[in-house]
Formats: structure tokens, C-alpha cells, sequence
């Protein structure tokens, strides 16, 4: 059975926290993220996702306009091919929900 990062603990690191970690789209509509260590905005590779959570309800449906179908976090494992750094980062739709960049860094 398939476990993400053969089942060792992750975490992001000091890296990518705090508005660190930034990215942005191509032409189209896939976002890159880039490496924090590299100049001119080296792309990370993906090398592996995981479904770090799941609900059935999302816990802000009641504190929001929008509703959303469910609740997730998903765990990315990203790599530089350039310099060789690794890291993680979660996306989620549990997490803050809105408001201004700065107040979310001050949580």
C-alpha cells in the first residue's frame, strides 16, 4: 500500500513559512511554486501528493458565504532540481479562509 513520503513525518520548514514560499501561474492555469534558495524564480518539481486530511463537512460552510463539498488538506513534497532543496507544503480548504495576507502571518 502506498503511504506519502514512505510514511516518515513531514513538515514544511523555515524556508517556505511566513509568505516565504511564493509561485505563480504559467500562460495557462498550472501554478508553479519557486524555490526559496535559487535567484530567478527556479520552479520546484513536484514529486509526490497525499491526502493529509479529509472531512465530509467542511468545518467554515456555517461561517461563510460559499459552501464548500467538503473539507481537505493535501501535503505536496517539492523538490529543486537546481540546488537540490526539498520541502513540503500543505494546501487546504480548512485553514484560514480569507481576509488580508498580513493578518493570516500574524496568526
Amino acid at each position: 500500500m502506498y503511504k506519502f513520503n514512505d510514511g516518515k513525518p513531514y513538515h514544511g520548514s523555515d524556508q517556505i513559512m511566513k509568505g516565504k514560499l511564493k509561485g505563480a501561474t504559467d500562460n495557462q492555469d498550472y501554478f508553479y511554486f519557486f524555490c526559496p534558495k535559487c535567484a530567478d524564480k527556479e520552479i520546484l518539481r513536484i514529486l509526490e501528493y497525499g491526502e493529509h486530511a479529509h472531512e465530509d463537512v467542511n468545518p467554515y460552510n456555517d461561517k461563510c458565504k460559499s459552501k464548500a463539498k467538503y473539507g481537505f488538506t493535501l501535503v505536496l513534497k517539492l523538490f529543486c532540481e537546481n540546488c537540490g532543496y526539498s520541502d513540503f507544503v500543505k494546501i487546504s480548504n480548512t485553514g484560514w479562509q480569507g481576509g488580508q495576507h498580513e493578518t493570516a502571518l500574524m496568526r
